[in-house]
């Protein structure tokens, strides 16, 4: 039986030794797969598996951090020498529901994977996702979401909430305001990590993006992450070093690093080369700029 543990120290297992987060998401399931048939490339469950494991051996000896999903992930890093030493594992334990081509409509926390088979693995912390919508009524958060923190420090690992918000129309200061309340809702749950969206998705101006991070800071109560998904691969950066200077600590992002090299005529070379790059940018906007997790505990 593995013992409970306190939650915030397990940050350090996905982490830069100077505490800043430089995390590398490669859960993506049915989105991936339609990445790959709108480029043209193979997309079986073997090509999903064959990119992950290609993205994984390029880009985790730079990272503090990879993500990964149970269905197709897992099984595809899981050979010695794919990840790189020093790069914590995450595994996802969030079933999507999601049309082909479509977007993830909902999400189910799949509480009979959170055993000691993924301590066996190697994971260092786990990561549920919900979507998150103005008057919902939680959809049963209030329940799921303990859940999920509790169960994964049960096992010794971190907990690593994502709330994906979604708002009617397009009216940016009504997301912004829902990606406000959803951090504060989802910090309430003490996720050892919270992974948000930037505000204004990256379209506003550094300063904005500053001053709305800082908001976010207060709001969740607990060391925080950027994604990329909604922002410009070429607006990421600034994007990454407003929300830092705001108060995250890091990023944990995937298609602003690896879909560019989906398109890409050699794939595997775009991995190795470009998307490392884009990787390494932003670990280095991160070192400078991103308040470190035992910083953020504190506050």
């Amino acid at each position: 039986m593995i013992a409970d543990i306190s939650g915030p120290t397990l940050c350090s297992g996905i982490a830069r030794p100077n505490g800043t987060f430089a995390m590398l998401a490669n859960d993506q399931r049915e989105t991936l797969r339609t990445l790959l048939t709108q480029a043209g490339k193979g997309a079986t469950d073997d090509d999903l598996r064959s990119f992950k494991r290609a993205v994984a051996q390029h880009i985790s000896p730079v990272a503090s951090a990879l993500l990964v999903d149970r269905v197709y992930g897992l099984a595809a890093v899981s050979t010695p020498g794919v990840v790189a030493p020093g790069c914590g594992l995450i595994v996802a334990v969030d079933n999507l529901i999601q049309p082909p081509g479509e977007a993830v409509q909902s999400t189910t926390l799949e509480t009979g994977a959170m055993g000691s088979e993924l301590v066996g693995a190697g994971a260092r912390a786990l990561k549920f996702l919900t979507i998150w919508r103005p008057g919902d009524g939680g959809g049963g958060r209030d329940q799921t979401m303990p859940a999920f923190v509790e169960g994964c420090h049960r096992l010794g690992l971190a907990a690593v909430a994502e709330a994906i918000v979604r708002v009617p129309g397009d009216d940016e200061d009504a997301l912004d305001e829902a990606i406000l309340r959803a951090a504060q809702e989802m910090g309430s749950y003490g996720p050892d990590v919270y992974k948000a969206q930037v505000p204004t998705l990256g379209r506003g101006s550094p300063d904005k993006i500053e001053r709305l991070s800082r908001e976010l800071t207060g709001a969740a109560g607990c060391p925080w992450v950027v994604l990329s998904s909604g922002v410009p691969q070429d607006r990421f950066p600034a994007a990454v070093e407003a929300a830092c200077r705001g108060g995250a600590s890091g990023f944990l992002a995937g298609r602003g690093i690896w879909a560019a090299s989906i398109a890409a005529k050699d794939t595997v070379d775009d991995l190795k080369n470009a998307a490392v790059q884009r990787f390494e940018h932003l670990v280095a906007i991160a070192d400078a700029c991103a308040r470190p997790w035992f910083e953020a505990i504190r506050t």
